[in-house]
């Protein structure tokens, strides 16, 4: 996904005519894509986030609306401002604050959906002598900075330690270092290196970090499948809108979503006949 930053940040700084289809485009099929039914989901849940974040991770008391907006939009990208959780960590906490009080969602009978911070929180944890630590970490992880990795090593006490770090890899190590370019569904790295650290009993020193050297190199070509269900052009930077492009991009979503699953689950059974998957997945229109 984000092969897409390039051309869109590129074409909302032109904003040419023929930028205009091509970004309103973008727009729908993005909400589209990121709306569509996933296995994945079922593993999520959303009340647990907001229970851990709003109990351990949440500034107290309540920053000011205007104080948590300005922090927004004085950030030069980010995936979304948390001063819309506001609300939502009130009503969690019952937190007895000006900002809580104004917005009153938490006069419900009901105790609180929060736990009190104890003696270990914030506190450095001391690495038991029959443990070990193992970090991962990317340097473009754009959720989870790599500095907090480093800040985090540094802190933990004792000496079995040890950080990996993936120069290009996204936010979650474990299956965001493909080790084959351009397929998704590949074996991971980070899952090498998990597998690894396990099987030798969290021993550091036999850890088989080979796979990190043999990593692909950095690509921000935009795949094809991408290419046309999200921009819905031939170019991405300066091809024109390509409406007649819509009526294959359901197969093209079809497509992304093969990527997203596991390859020894790939049908085609509910595809097109004029259109084959191959492996790894590219799409083919006869």
């Amino acid at each position: 996904m984000r092969t897409l930053i390039p051309p869109v940040v590129y074409r909302l700084s032109r904003c040419a005519s023929e930028d205009l289809d091509v970004l309103t485009h973008f727009s729908t099929a993005l909400n589209a894509y990121l709306s569509s039914p996933d296995e994945e989901n079922a593993f999520e849940s959303t009340l647990l986030y907001s229970l851990i974040v709003f109990s351990e991770m949440w500034e107290k008391p309540e920053p000011s609306v205007a104080e948590m907006l300005a922090r927004f939009t004085n950030t030069s990208i980010s995936n979304g401002g948390t001063y819309t959780e506001i609300p939502q960590y009130c009503a969690f906490s019952k937190e007895n604050s000006t900002v809580c009080d104004q917005l009153d969602v938490g006069s419900y009978a009901a105790n609180g959906i929060i736990y009190e911070r104890d003696e270990f929180w914030n506190k450095s944890a001391v690495i038991a002598s029959q443990a070990s630590i193992l970090l991962l970490s990317s340097k473009l992880d754009p959720q989870t900075p790599h500095k907090y990795a480093e800040y985090l090593l540094d802190a933990l006490d004792g000496d079995k330690k040890e950080l990996i770090t993936f120069s290009y890899a996204t936010h979650g190590t474990l299956w965001t270092t493909p080790t084959v370019a351009g397929d998704d569904t590949s074996e991971t790295c980070g899952m090498k290196l998990l597998l690894s650290y396990v099987s030798n009993n969290g021993d550091l020193g036999g850890l088989d970090k080979s796979c990190v050297g043999e990593m692909p190199a950095f690509n921000l070509t935009v795949p094809l499948g991408y290419q046309h269900y999200f921009l819905s052009t031939d170019d991405a930077y300066d091809g024109v809108y390509e409406y007649k492009r819509i009526h294959v991009q359901q197969c093209d979503q079809r497509e992304l979503q093969l990527k997203r699953d596991k390859a020894d689950q790939r049908t085609t059974e509910d595809l097109q006949q004029h259109i084959e998957i191959s492996s790894p997945v590219q799409l083919i229109v006869k």
